[in-house]
């Protein structure tokens, strides 16, 4: 079964938050979605919000599910959920990161994004772009 995984889909003022992963991070210098693996008994929701607090130091808002991504890594499979969050601060504090930016739409395939995170980042194009 794969890992479940939520990922924040944040947009503000016609622009998307995306993340790198830091130096001997997993995928270190790969861009993603902030967030993490969902705990035992954890919605996709309560996740986002507690991975934002844990990774960026913000306080959040979690809304709807906009799609999910199943990618099979070689350490194994995970499906990885993105969830419309607002945040309630923007004053972020990196922990797992090297590198956040807010970017428009049509702009993020030009960076280089983990496997998974792809088509979520396609789908914010298709629903934002």
């Amino acid at each position: 079964m794969a890992n479940q995984v939520a990922a924040a889909v944040v947009y503000r003022d016609g622009n998307i938050l995306i993340t790198r992963r830091a130096p001997g991070e997993k995928l270190a210098g790969m861009w993603e979605f902030p967030g993490g693996k969902l705990e035992s008994g954890e919605s996709p929701q309560s996740c986002i919000v507690r991975e934002l607090r844990e990774e960026l130091g913000v306080e959040s808002d979690a809304g709807e599910i906009l799609t999910t991504s199943l990618y099979t890594y070689p350490g194994g499979t995970i499906e990885l959920i993105a969830v419309l969050v607002s945040l309630r601060s923007t004053a972020l504090k990196l922990q797992v990161h090297d590198l956040a930016e807010w970017v428009l739409p049509n702009e993020l395939l030009g960076y280089d994004f983990a496997p998974a995170d792809i088509p979520i980042a396609e789908e914010i194009i298709r629903t934002y772009g």
